[in-house]
């Protein structure tokens, strides 16, 4: 089940983080790492209503933020066009609930809530070397509408959206 997240739900949250960077670490995926995401920014998105959990049986098993703020960088993006848009950040899933479809059903969830508030978009984006979550956004049918160099980053930012049927 997907509901909001509260700040007892924050220790849950840090510990799947960080079991998280260590198999993106273990894979050679260097998007994530010792200063994002830490609880702090989770915190903030808790104060801000825009953070989610996957819960069974009273276990975090995923965490997500679904916010209407993208990263700096989205305003530089070719997105299709300038509308309305939830973003998805800093989904992690614990890694023993990983190839369940809980990542999907998140996406599956940011789109019904687009649709129920009014936004035209969902988009998303993560490091080239992250082929796990590119693969999700093509199953998910969400379109790739940019590739561009961040940082120290060697492989290059994918940037996906989907169009939502807003309900009236």
């Amino acid at each position: 089940m997907i509901r909001e997240a509260t700040q007892h739900d924050l220790d849950q949250i840090e510990q799947l983080v960080i079991e998280a960077k260590r198999v993106m670490k273990e894979a050679g995926m260097t998007q994530w790492g010792d200063t994002y995401p830490l609880r702090n920014h989770y915190e903030a998105d808790i104060e801000k209503d825009e953070l989610y959990v996957y819960e069974e049986q009273g276990e975090v098993l995923a965490v997500a933020c679904i916010s209407d703020e993208g990263h700096e960088e989205y305003e530089e993006i070719n997105w299709s066009e300038q509308a309305p848009f939830l973003c998805i950040k800093r989904l992690a899933v614990k890694p023993e609930a990983r190839h369940k479809g809980i990542a999907l059903a998140f996406y599956r969830f940011a789109e019904n809530l687009a649709a129920n508030r009014g936004f035209c978009y969902i988009r998303t984006d993560t490091n080239g070397e992250n082929k796990a979550a590119i693969n999700l956004f093509y199953k998910g049918d969400y379109q790739l509408v940019d590739r561009q160099h961040h940082g120290y980053f060697t492989e290059p930012f994918y940037y996906f959206e989907k169009k939502i049927p807003v309900k009236e």
